[in-house]
């Protein structure tokens, strides 16, 4: 039901205070001391007015002239009284301002028509006001406000009803008319009046908003008042009529508490709508708890929320975030001794089961004092390893009511939808962590450097920077030392030398690991030779000292090369290049160290240069070879096709594996023949194979330069039509390196690709920076997961739980997934349980050249049919 009768019931007192870490003064809230001043000066400035009208002779003459039927003031004060009792309280300004509307038009109405002017006045002000401190329990400010709005209302109403109505006693259209622009008026100079309070605690005010509430207002004015019409001549007819005129108020009271109480559950449901919309819109950890705290304060229209998290490390005190008003920023806060063995908190941390604290309720004082608050619901925050924590909801914006029992489940339920909000905010940001970092040394990986650089070389080229030195370092001996020691301690070496590198850097740039034992510092902001170089000798003797591993002492030298921006190189590229070129020239010329220089060939070594030139024949003389790894179903075992693996026959050294000759290609712009070669071989031989009857298909990888390659598209169109392959049973895939280095266009060729038929692959998913954010944005079908995490996820946890959501990632997007580095049975039979799709790797076989592929799967296919 509608209802009228604006009155300012509920003013936050947090409202009128700065929000936490906000200093501007220009837009600092006043202080409170101010503002109820300026309430207490409008409250007069009413009262005034109310006065000026009293003292007019046509305000004071009698209401019920003639009449038989005679109300006194203490009926008119029963009456204001229970009409105020009952309200709608309506949300405003966010959720720190409410306002309660009634429907006092009745007792308005009545009173006109049948007490005398003072009776009325008296009996309204003395009726609505005892509702308000008795039973809304205003404070002093709230109620001379109120109390002064009224006094001005009935004095409007009084002059406005009698103008109209004249000296004629009879109940008429004209005192119809009379009644209804009293009440109209009267409500729309109480709208005016609370507009102008909420301008004073704000600052500001909306005309549109002032609008629209007079103009409903005034149609709800209209309603009350004819069905308080239809009592006055129930009443003047028949004084008796007070009683069913009695139950139908009753009766309409109790329907309009029950609207209302939908109402309240219709926007509790509405806020919970969008709390959940909006948490489970982004990914970000800190996004998340922001908008938990301030949509659970909307939801249960209370001022303050935090979010108390328990430290899995010892001697870690739990740790609160909160907030507290609608712009407040978080705050973290480790709890201390005291309020981290608080019964009240640690009762519902320990027990798991909730807890109301309303106003009044003295048992758990403690925990409001610490957060200053009035009330408080306590709920805990469970995770995947039971309670991690708790949410707590204070200081609800009523002066009426406090938290209930109704709050405690819409807290429960708004602490379900938290938890697993974070956990899903917790695994992408730990997949975009591993995205961006080395998973051994924990620095960032080439993914991050190169978004550092693009950042770098932008503050540059924009004059914010004068330029940036990249220092490429390589350590001396290390393969002698994984061969003498193993793996193992290989690793651990590697780990300590980062730690030493990071501390001697000493947050100056950004130090990544981009190889097996190499190493690339980032500085930016540094242009000068003379300073790179001192930073490079810095990094050189952190590393004079021996490092202890497990008892043993390893000597471990580093090779530094140095290229500085824009006296090398203008584009990340160039400089990374050339400060490899640095590198080799200081590693085998024995200096150590090294400044880029134009002697420097590219960052060959004559070795290299000469591997380089026998690449570049023997990609012409056909000396690459296309090996096969077949690819299976995890379902039902059977082979769907294979990745094509470039291998090459060198003359002098043998069969020499891409990490030998690949980097050459890429360095030395011989990527597109070769990514030439290998598809002309691949998809021949898938030709042959479904021209046999298998309808198999082949994957090829697409390195970066592959994708910028002007003649890909046209390329692959012509291989498909020269050896009759359907599109589809051709896949690429794309490596890390190929979307980072130029998204636009590798998109455009993907596209095109997409458009072709072809299908498309990300490569090592979960382990490049490109895979992850891209992965949405690119016409892929298919990810593939690194071996990396394959390999060791049934021993270790942390990559069986990376696995899992890679698989689950992909299958709501509706990508297949393949698991590359499949070893055994065991992991087989993990990733067929967790709905992996297919899987590649040395259970199955190991990659084989194409001549002996058809043997081997004439061989599986018998197998597979004896098990049948």
């Amino acid at each position: 039901m509608a209802v009228s009768g604006i009155r300012l019931f509920e003013l936050s007192p947090l409202a009128l205070l700065p929000s936490p870490g906000h200093t501007d003064t220009r837009t600092r809230p006043k202080a409170p001391r101010a503002t109820s001043l300026r309430i207490i000066a409008v409250s007069l400035l009413l009262v005034a007015f109310g006065a000026l009208l009293w003292l007019c002779p046509v305000t004071q003459e009698m209401g019920a002239r003639g009449r038989l039927l005679r109300l006194d003031w203490w009926t008119v004060a029963a009456l204001a009284a229970a009409c105020e009792i009952v309200v709608q309280m309506v949300q405003v300004n966010g959720h720190r301002q409410v306002r309660a509307i009634s429907m006092n038009e009745i007792a308005t109405v009545l009173g006109l028509f049948f007490a005398t002017p003072g009776g009325f006045v008296t009996g309204r002000l003395l009726g609505v006001l005892v509702a308000l401190v008795l039973w809304r329990r205003q404070g002093p400010v709230k109620v001379f406000f109120n109390g002064s709005m009224l006094f001005a209302e009935s004095m409007l109403a009084l002059l406005l009803f009698n103008l109209i109505r004249g000296s004629d006693v009879h109940i008429d259209p004209r005192a119809w008319a009379a009644a209804l622009v009293a009440t109209i008026c009267g409500g729309l100079l109480s709208a005016v009046a609370v507009t102008v309070v909420i301008a004073v605690v704000d600052g500001e005010t909306k005309r549109r908003d002032f609008l629209l509430e007079a103009g409903r207002g005034a149609t709800t004015s209209a309603w009350v008042t004819c069905i308080a019409l239809v009592a006055v001549h129930a009443l003047d007819a028949d004084s008796r009529a007070a009683v069913p005129l009695a139950v139908s108020m009753v009766l309409l009271l109790i329907a309009y508490r029950s609207y209302c109480s939908l109402s309240e559950r219709h926007l509790s449901l509405e806020r919970l709508y969008r709390f959940s919309h909006a948490v489970s819109s982004t990914p970000e950890v800190n996004e998340i708890l922001t908008g938990v705290l301030q949509h659970a304060r909307e939801v249960l229209r209370a001022d303050y929320a935090e979010i108390v998290f328990v430290s899995s490390e010892a001697g870690h005190q739990p740790l609160r975030i909160d907030s507290r008003g609608s712009n407040g920023k978080l705050r973290r806060v480790r709890l201390s001794d005291e309020a981290a063995n608080d019964p009240s908190w640690a009762g519902v941390f320990g027990s798991g089961g909730p807890l109301l604290i309303p106003r009044g309720d003295r048992s758990h004082r403690n925990l409001l004092a610490d957060r200053d608050l009035r009330d408080a619901v306590l709920v805990p925050l469970r995770g995947e390893a039971g309670i991690v924590g708790t949410i707590l909801v204070g200081d609800r914006i009523s002066d009426v009511r406090s938290f209930d029992t109704d709050d405690v489940q819409l807290l429960m339920t708004v602490a379900n939808h938290a938890s697993m909000a974070l956990q899903n905010g917790q695994l992408v940001d730990r997949l975009k962590h591993d995205a961006l970092h080395d998973k051994l040394t924990g620095l960032p990986n080439r993914n991050l450097l190169q978004e550092e650089m693009l950042q770098a070389i932008q503050e540059m080229r924009e004059d914010r920077s004068p330029g940036l030195a990249v220092l490429n370092l390589d350590l001396v001996n290390f393969k002698q030392v994984n061969d003498t020691f193993g793996l193992a301690l290989g690793d651990l070496l590697l780990q300590q030398v980062g730690r030493r590198l990071h501390d001697r850097l000493a947050g100056r740039g950004v130090l990544a690991r981009t190889g097996g034992d190499e190493f690339t510092v980032l500085l930016p902001a540094v242009d000068s030779v003379a300073a790179s170089l001192e930073i490079a000798a810095q990094l050189r003797c952190g590393l004079e000292k021996p490092v202890s591993i497990q008892g043993v002492d390893v000597e471990v030298g580093v090779s530094i090369g140095i290229a500085v921006a824009p006296l090398h190189g203008a584009d990340g590229h160039t400089l990374l290049k050339r400060a490899d070129a640095a590198m080799y020239y200081a590693k085998n010329s024995g200096s150590g160290l090294h400044v880029y220089d134009k002697g420097l060939d590219a960052n060959e070594t004559p070795e290299r240069l000469a591997l380089t030139a026998e690449l570049r024949q023997g990609i012409s003389a056909g000396q690459l070879e296309v090996y096969v790894q077949p690819q299976a179903s995890l379902r039902t075992g059977m082979v769907l096709g294979v990745e094509a693996l470039v291998r090459w026959r060198h003359p002098r050294h043998g069969l020499l594996f891409p990490d030998t000759f690949i980097p050459l290609a890429e360095r030395n712009g011989l990527i597109p023949q070769l990514t030439d070669a290998v598809l002309e071989q691949a998809v021949a031989a898938c030709g042959r194979w479904r021209r046999a009857g298998h309808r198999l298909t082949v994957s090829v990888n697409l390195s970066a330069r592959s994708n910028l390659n002007e003649k890909l598209i046209e390329n692959v169109q012509q291989l498909l039509n020269r050896h009759g392959v359907p599109a589809k049973a051709l896949t690429l895939e794309i490596t890390e390196s190929s979307v980072i280095r130029d998204p636009a266009r590798t998109r455009i060729v993907l596209d095109q690709l997409h458009a072709l038929g072809v299908g498309l692959s990300i490569d090592d998913f979960g382990t490049g920076y490109s895979s992850l954010s891209y992965l949405r944005q690119l016409p892929v079908q298919e990810v593939k997961i690194d071996k990396s995490f394959v390999m060791n996820m049934l021993a270790e946890p942390n990559d069986a739980a990376i696995v899992r959501s890679i698989v689950d990632l992909g299958t709501n997007l509706d990508l297949a997934v393949v698991a590359e580095g499949v070893e055994d049975a065991a992991t087989r039979a993990e990733l067929q349980r967790m709905g992996c799709t297919n899987m590649q790797g040395f259970y199955l076989a190991a990659p084989m050249p194409l001549a002996g592929f058809m043997d081997w799967l004439a061989a599986r296919e018998g197998h597979l049919a004896e098990a049948r």
